[in-house]
């Protein structure tokens, strides 16, 4: 019984083996990780960037979080309404989540009323946050150089999420200070252009600004590993 115990553990773990190797000549290497993860250990959550720097769990709802976008000019004249609909399409990942996000649409209008962001303290005090998460988009397109024809989505830009504390001169009033900062890039697809024929430009841009959301949005959230686009 013994011996045919060990046999039997032999020929699984050779069937693993082979189900690996297998798997590496069809996957690319991000789909293997998540495929070995998910196969081994359950597909486990990655802690967020945000709750590894605060130590708060933004889905539990009761901590509020606003979110505010900017970008050049420059941007703005090809893509008027780019820094809206990344918002917008991160609030609705993120009602999802269960995280309490001030409104977009209210951010926009205290936007529109102020002219600036300010250091973000005012802006923050006004919706009574506990952070904000600040997206400076420093490049976005979706067209290739000298390729006219085909399509590919780049975007880079930094982030800042901020905490707001009162401060010491005044009670009434929060503080912003900085709790994290990081750079973040995205091209899409990732492995090659599209040709222009496949899709519309505005579908693409569409699918594009949904990708860099949810890029960003996982930023505030624990996530499986195989909730990440490959």
């Amino acid at each position: 019984m013994q011996s045919l115990s060990q046999s039997n553990q032999r020929r699984i773990s050779h069937n693993v083996i082979l189900l690996i190797l297998s798997a590496m000549m069809v996957l690319p290497g991000c789909s293997l990780g998540v495929m070995i993860g998910k196969m081994f250990f359950d597909d486990p959550k990655m802690k967020s960037v945000f709750r590894e720097a605060t130590g708060t769990d933004l889905t539990d709802g009761e901590t509020t979080i606003l979110v505010a976008c900017s970008t050049s000019h420059q941007i703005l004249s090809k893509h008027p309404g780019v820094r809206i609909d990344i918002v917008d399409k991160m609030s609705r990942i993120l009602d999802t989540r269960n995280v309490k996000l001030v409104s977009p649409d209210d951010v926009a209008t205290w936007f529109d009323d102020h002219g600036e962001w300010g250091d973000f303290s005012e802006l923050a005090n006004s919706f009574d946050a506990d952070y904000v998460m600040h997206i400076d988009l420093k490049t976005f397109s979706v067209e290739v150089p000298d390729s006219p024809n085909l399509l590919q989505g780049k975007a880079e830009g930094r982030v800042a999420i901020m905490e707001l504390k009162m401060s010491g001169k005044n009670k009434d009033k929060k503080k912003a200070s900085t709790v994290v900062e990081r750079s973040f890039k995205v091209m899409f697809p990732t492995t090659y252009p599209i040709p222009r024929e496949s899709r519309s430009e505005e579908m693409f841009t569409e699918n594009f600004l949904d990708r860099i959301s949810s890029q960003l949005a996982r930023m505030l959230y624990d996530h499986r590993p195989s909730e990440i686009e490959l």
